[in-house]
């Protein structure tokens, strides 16, 4: 038989026999519509705010797991999505608790007192963000982080030869930037 058989025989030669969904396509027919508010349930209760698509998505993977579990009914179905969300919620809550107090004791510990800087320190601080962002981190990278030339040039994805002329720049550049720097400022 033809489309336009088909056509011309009535909907009900076009309708076809209701195939079963898989456990993949039903999860997925049944958990869209759950997902803005489980956004929603999770905005309403977590601070930061930013956190809550990560906690409906975490949400959603643990669905995905229990997926078999799914419940036929749409109401129970939203039940159950909200009851893994609570267990999910109150996981991200001890979390930053966690964090909350490892932060504190590091704080508390941890004392640095900032050090005296010079005005030559200053110029060249500021020479140093006068240049172009590239020249500045190859910089960083030789002079603060101890690596060669060759390596440095290796993290930025240059050749050795290239990373050579590029710091050879650089640090004439960063000459000029400073010379400017520290006759302006005495």
């Amino acid at each position: 038989m033809t489309d336009a058989d088909l056509r011309a025989a009535g909907p009900s030669a076009q309708a076809r026999p209701a195939v079963p969904l898989s456990d993949e396509a039903r999860f997925e027919q049944s958990i869209a519509p759950l997902m803005p508010d489980l956004v929603r349930y999770f905005a309403r209760r977590i601070e930061p705010i930013a956190d809550a698509p990560d906690c409906a998505a975490e949400t959603a993977l643990v669905m995905w797991r229990q997926r078999r579990r799914l419940p036929a009914d749409s109401g129970e179905q939203r039940a159950w999505a909200f009851g893994i969300a609570r267990n999910i919620l109150a996981n991200h809550t001890r979390k930053r608790m966690r964090r909350s107090i490892i932060d504190e004791s590091i704080r508390a510990s941890v004392t640095i007192q900032a050090p005296d800087i010079s005005d030559e320190a200053f110029a060249a601080a500021e020479a140093l963000r006068a240049l172009p962002a590239p020249d500045q981190e190859l910089i960083r990278l030789i002079v603060w982080d101890d690596l060669t030339v060759a390596d440095a040039g290796r993290v930025m994805g240059l050749r050795p030869a290239t990373a050579r002329k590029r710091y050879e720049r650089a640090r004439a550049r960063l000459r000029e930037a400073y010379d400017i720097i520290w006759h302006t400022s005495t």
